[in-house]
This record gives structure tokens, sequence and C-alpha cells, in this order.
């Protein structure tokens, strides 16, 4: 065997036993780029705005100081508001659509390489506008392609997939627990890069590194990661359902979603749809919180500057991700998924609660170990659902779970801040207060979730449709014994002439 065709051999064994994690490098390189460009895109915003309104207005108008900025602020608070609502609420519709294709094609892969499709020209076209000149149209196409790719929700979705399907039913908390640190990690590296990559260099540079980022994860997620292998089973369910269409493309992609919501008597899908109503609730405490803190550290009174906050809060997230990381293998032999989530949403208040009413700089910085476990919740129910669904119907669903949590990046930040700007004149943590009498929402479903796993049975509950689904299957398996035995007919005809 020639040197070439070793190192060729060599090199494919070590594709194929890194080849269940490349997923989780498509994650981080996404993330990374995702949460870098967040804060990039709201001061380039910020800062172009600024320079506007120093060129244009005219000398005649006399205006103070805190009327101009003032005026400015209002736009600039506009412009980015306008901007994530360009990019969320295409992202609800088109999650939901990728979902729904992927379980009918069985082709999961378009989860992934379609967001980071999406990031890869947002980050291009940034570039493109500060090479030719300042144009808000250009980002709002910008946040348009993203939000019509799927965003960051899609990405989650079918990372989300391919870690539960990836590993065996004992280990999915643990995959899903590493993709929640890789995020966390990605968080703390992009607010300390921009933090100080933009005061030294700019805008460009931090774009062109987003953009090399997202194409090493659309490159990753479309050429190396391998489609899910399904059953055979699930596959000829697939091929009745595409047979079985009504010719209305819409009709045939959304109708199979209908039967997540007939859990009357289902006591598996209400257990599912507890667990993302668990989800959505905690996730919007837990953003309104976190783009919340930005206001309450700059203002009185701490008065920190960007980048000490900056440096605080990537601590704080490498800590929760460890956390995030580490305790689902540490508690996982002795407590459920369940029992795991109530230790995060109890880190979660309490951590919160110390934000709340500590005034001492010192004493502050307590708040980081109490908040280790506050990322928990968000793989622990993950898992929950996963474990309560057939791998056929995952797509679908965690599509749904994960589209409410687009509409949560700028929803909640508005509500929170919204409480914030009218009390923090009498109490400028009574947010954080607000923020934790919320977590009695997720409380309350995660021990709705408690008492079904406790009464409800242990073996799968098939949904309303699935049925159909099995009779139809038998009468394709007929046809298909029917079409193998005709082909070994002509087979033997066409023997028989030659001879």
């Amino acid at each position: 065997m020639s040197l070439i065709s070793r190192a060729h051999t060599k090199c494919m064994h070590w594709l194929s036993v890194i080849q269940p994690y490349l997923v989780e490098v498509a994650y981080f390189t996404f993330f990374l780029s995702r949460h870098m460009t967040l804060p990039l895109f709201q001061q380039y915003v910020k800062e172009e705005i600024e320079k506007q309104h120093k060129s244009t207005t005219p000398a005649s108008i006399n205006l103070t100081d805190t009327t101009k900025d003032a005026l400015t602020h209002e736009e600039i608070t506009l412009s980015v508001l306008s901007l994530q609502i360009a990019e969320g609420l295409p992202a609800v519709i088109t999650v939901i659509m990728l979902g729904a294709i992927s379980d009918k094609t069985g082709r999961r892969k378009i989860l992934l390489w379609m967001p980071s499709l999406g990031s890869v020209l947002y980050s291009f076209i940034y570039i493109m506008i500060q090479y030719t000149g300042w144009n808000l149209d250009g980002l709002f196409m910008a946040s348009a392609l993203r939000g019509l790719s799927g965003s960051m929700t899609a990405f989650l979705a079918g990372g989300t997939f391919y870690a539960i399907n990836s590993s065996n039913k004992e280990n999915r908390s643990t995959r899903l627990g590493v993709q929640e640190f890789l995020n966390g990690i990605a968080y703390a590296i992009a607010n300390i890069m921009v933090g100080y990559w933009v005061k030294s260099n700019g805008f460009l540079r931090p774009f062109w590194f987003t953009f090399i980022c997202s194409c090493i994860s659309f490159l990753i997620s479309f050429f190396l990661v391998k489609e899910v292998e399904i059953t055979q089973q699930n596959l000829v369910a697939n091929r009745i359902s595409s047979n079985q269409g009504s010719n209305n493309c819409c009709i045939d992609t959304f109708k199979p979603l209908s039967r997540f919501f007939k859990c009357c008597k289902n006591r598996k899908l209400i257990k599912v749809w507890l667990s993302i109503i668990a989800f959505q609730s905690y996730a919007i405490v837990h953003l309104g919180q976190i783009n919340t803190l930005v206001l309450y550290f700059i203002g009185p009174p701490y008065q920190w500057d960007s980048d000490k906050f900056g440096v605080f809060a990537a601590v704080a997230m490498v800590v929760a991700a460890i956390g995030a990381a580490a305790s689902p293998v540490i508690l996982k032999p002795y407590l459920s998924d369940i029992n795991i989530t109530f230790i995060g949403l109890f880190s979660k208040a309490i951590g919160t609660m110390w934000i709340a009413v500590v005034k001492n700089e010192t004493v502050l910085y307590f708040a980081i170990l109490l908040l280790v476990g506050e990322l928990l919740p968000f793989p622990m129910l993950r898992s929950v659902v996963s474990n309560s669904i057939e791998t056929t119907d995952q797509g679908s669903l965690f599509a749904l779970m994960h589209c409410g949590e687009s509409i949560s990046y700028f929803l909640a930040p508005l509500m929170f801040q919204a409480i914030y700007l009218h009390t923090f004149k009498f109490f400028s943590g009574f947010v954080f207060v607000i923020s934790v009498t919320l977590l009695v929402i997720p409380v309350v479903f995660t021990i709705a979730i408690k008492y079904v796993e406790m009464n409800g049975p242990t073996e799968y509950e098939r949904m309303s449709g699935e049925n159909e689904g099995i009779e139809t299957s038998q009468s394709y398996q007929q046809l298909q014994d029917q079409e193998e035995t005709s082909q070994a007919i002509s087979v033997i005809s066409n023997t028989e002439v030659d001879v």
C-alpha cells in the first residue's frame, strides 16, 4: 500500500471517530459568530447614528445637549429594535417550516447549514456596508436574510436533534449540557473580544472574524456532518406520508404538526407541552435579566464602564457554562432531569435576589457562584422532551419549542427594560425582584411535569395519527413484496429467453 493510500485510510479513520462530535464544532463557531454580532451591530448602529446627528444638525437650530442626546438615543433604540424584529419575526415562521421539512424528508442537516448560511450573508453584508458607506436599508436586508434562514433558533433545534440522536438515552442530558457549555463559553469569549477589539481596531476586523466563523460552521454542517440514520420502520413511515400527500405543499408540510396538539388523553404529550411552557417561561426571565444587567451596572449606584461589565458577564457565563456541563455528569446517577432542573431554578432565584439586594461591590461578586446552575434548566428540559417523543417527530417538535425563543429574544428585553426604567428611581434592583417572582411560573410547570412523570405510563404512547401509519406501513410492505416478486419473475423469463 502506498504512502498516500495509508494516509488516506488513516484520515478517514480519524474522521469517522470524530464524526459524531463535528456538530459541536459547528455549534461553537456558529454561536461565537452569533454572540459577537449582537453587541457589534448595536454598537455599530449607535456610532453611525451619532455621526449622522453631529453632521446633519443645522447650526441655526438651537438644541440643548440633553435634547440632542435624547433624540439620538431614541433613534438608536428604535433602529436596534426594528432590526431585531426584522430578524426575529421571519425566524419564527422559518424555523417551524424547516422543522417540518426536516421530518418530512428525513434530512436534518438543513437545520444546521441553513442558519449558518444566513449568518454568512449577514456578516458579509455588514462588511460590504463598511466598505461602501452607511446604509440602514442594507442592515434591514441583512437581518431579514438571517431571519429567513432560521437564525439561531433553527440551529438550536438542529443541534439538539443531533445531540439526542448521537448518544444513548442515559447520556442525552450530558451531551446537551456540553452544548450549553459551548454556548456559554462562546458568549464569554465574544463579549471580551468585542469589547477590546472594537476599541482598538473598529468594526471591520471583528465582522471579518464573524464571517470566517460562520463559513466554518456552514462548511462543517453542509459537507462533514452526516445525516442521522433512522430505522427502517421510520423510513417506511416517511415514504408513506409522502405517497399520501394532498399535492398541497402547505397542507403536506404542516398537517403532521397538528397531532402534537392532540394531547388531552396522551400523558407523554402533556409532559412535552408542560416542558415547553416551562422552557419558554424560564427563557423569558433569563434573557430579560441578562439584557437588563447592562443598564443596571452602568447606572447608579455602580457606574461601571463597558469593559468592567464585559469581564463580569464573561466570568459569570463561564462559571454557569461549567456548571451546565459538569452537573449532569455528577448528578445524573442520583437525580432525574426534573430534579436537576429544580436545582437550576433555585440557583437562578438565589443569585438574582443577591444581585437585587446587595449593594457592596465586593460582596456582589459572590452572585457569580450562586448563579452556577442558571443554565441547567435548558438542557434538562430539552432532554425531558427528547425522551418523550419519537425520532421522526423531533425536528418539528424542537422547531416549535425554539420558535418561541426567537420571540423572547426581543420581547423579554423590552418587558424587563420597561420595568427597570419605571422603577430604578426608587429601587434599582426591583426589576430583579420581579424576575424572581416570575420564576414561580417555570417552577409550577416543572412540578406539574414531576407529577405527570410519577403518575404516567413508562412506555411510549403513540400520538393520534401514528396508528394509521402502521396500518399503511403493512400495506406498503405488501406492495413492496409484490414488486419484488414481479421483478424475480421478469428475471426468470429473461433467463429462459436467453437459453
